[in-house]
């Protein structure tokens, strides 16, 4: 007897029929959606890194984007589900004269790539057609896994309305007969495969406000969410008709517009990049030296907010210590050094402070920091810390309590802003008491 198949089965088949059934249409949806293709490439071209970097182009399809890039000389694997996608892709590769890999199989298992294989990943087409946040999670995972550390993620979402835009643009009268389904789209935004196995467009729509957050919490930094159709989403005709000046006039608009989060419950889809951040490896190279030559530190600053779970972009590693350990650290990592460890003064803050570049990763060292209140010096050395795992690697970093106070001090508002929602009222409290919580840490 056959076991039934699960969802996850049911669905990775109704989305191999769909692509397998016409591969054509899809190579062609790129000429009915100029803009879309267009602003694509404008942010591939602004964020990628240059060629011949390596690129997977993850469930790329025919092979639109793919070509485009092989042409331009970089490096490109084509993953794709569908095997009718990836013939079509190989005779249009030929067709342009590109050299292009192509690999069969499944986002949610890039298993056949080694961990750190590539410069940039494209995955725009395989998050459309996972229904479940766990399935969604996982091929941000898998992508992050292969990405190499600071490289770029283009990450691709449909929509929540982009279905009822369609219809009211295209075929209006199809609403009233298919109402369930429409309503199902604006409550969970999921449309599954139909009972009867046919071929049906299945899809996941995502609203806007937890597209971004989808991709912080897989473990990438985000640079910036577009909304590739712009301002002529579902409007387009007669734009596709122009060429030269007005059609660059156009799109200049819509790429200016792209990033304005008012526009994106009215697009078709939404583009993330992001980067796969490249401090975090040396964050854990610099702990388990510091650890090995117990050196006593704290993780503060804009990265201990990071590693807290909040969605900020680290610009640099700031690292408390002692002042023979900020010494230590200096001895350790003195190839790295860009300022050396001194006692330095301004005119709000003195430390035991030192900068140090490792492979362009920003690390600033201090102790015994210290700040001006009127003719006096006073301590504002972290005091209370905890432990959070950095990719299974215990790391020792300060309470987010006290870095929103901190924040508060030094009129750092947004900061402060971002942190207090997180913060844990007793803790807060207590430190604006100047006593201790007896809390479980």
């Amino acid at each position: 007897m056959t076991e039934p198949l699960s969802s996850a089965d049911t669905m990775r088949l109704a989305v191999q029929r769909l692509y397998d059934a016409d591969p054509a249409n899809e190579w062609a949806r790129m000429d009915r959606h100029r803009t879309e293709f267009a602003v694509t490439l404008r942010a591939l071209h602004e964020y990628l890194p240059r060629p011949p970097s390596r690129v997977l182009d993850c469930g790329g399809g025919p092979g639109r984007y793919a070509i485009e890039l092989a042409r331009q000389g970089y490096q490109v694997v084509l993953f794709d589900l569908s095997t009718g996608n990836l013939a079509l892709a190989r005779e249009k590769a030929a067709g342009a004269g590109v050299a292009l890999s192509f690999v069969q199989g499944t986002a949610l298992d890039l298993s056949r790539f080694a961990g750190d294989t590539f410069d940039a990943v494209l995955l725009m087409g395989p998050l459309y057609h996972l229904l479940e946040e766990s399935e969604r999670q996982q091929a941000l995972a898998e992508a992050h896994r292969v990405l190499k550390p600071g490289g770029p993620l283009f990450a691709a979402f449909i929509a929540r309305y982009a279905a009822h835009r369609d219809c009211a643009a295209s075929y209006p009268d199809l609403m009233p007969t298919q109402r369930d389904d429409y309503d199902r789209i604006l409550a969970d935004g999921k449309a599954p495969p139909p009972d009867d196995g046919h071929v049906a467009f299945v899809a996941y729509f995502a609203h806007p406000t937890e597209v971004a957050p989808a991709c912080w919490a897989a473990g990438f930094e985000v640079a910036t969410m577009l909304g590739v159709e712009g301002v002529v989403s579902a409007a387009e005709d007669e734009i596709n008709k122009l060429e030269g000046p007005a059609w660059d006039a156009w799109l200049n608009v819509n790429w200016q517009v792209a990033s304005d989060p008012s526009i994106h419950g009215g697009v078709e889809h939404l583009l993330v990049v992001a980067h796969k951040p490249a401090w975090r490896e040396v964050l854990k190279r610099i702990v388990r030296r510091l650890d090995e030559a117990g050196v006593l530190h704290t993780i503060v600053g804009g990265t201990s907010l990071a590693l807290h779970g909040l969605p900020l972009r680290v610009k640099d590693l700031d690292i408390e210590t002692d002042v023979a350990g900020a010494y230590r650290f200096a001895a350790l990592f003195a190839d790295h050094t860009s300022l050396p460890v001194a006692l330095r003064e301004s005119a709000v803050y003195r430390s035991h402070f030192g900068q140090f570049d490792f492979d362009g990763v920003q690390v600033e060292v201090m102790a015994c920091m210290e700040r001006r209140e009127g003719d006096a010096w006073v301590a504002t050395q972290v005091s209370n810390t905890q432990v959070v795992a950095v990719d299974g690697m215990p790391v020792n970093v300060s309470w987010l309590e006290e870095e929103a106070l901190a924040y508060i001090r030094r009129g750092r508002l947004d900061r402060a802003a971002l942190c207090l929602p997180r913060c844990d009222r007793e803790r807060l409290l207590a430190l604006l008491r100047g006593t201790q919580p007896t809390l479980e840490l």
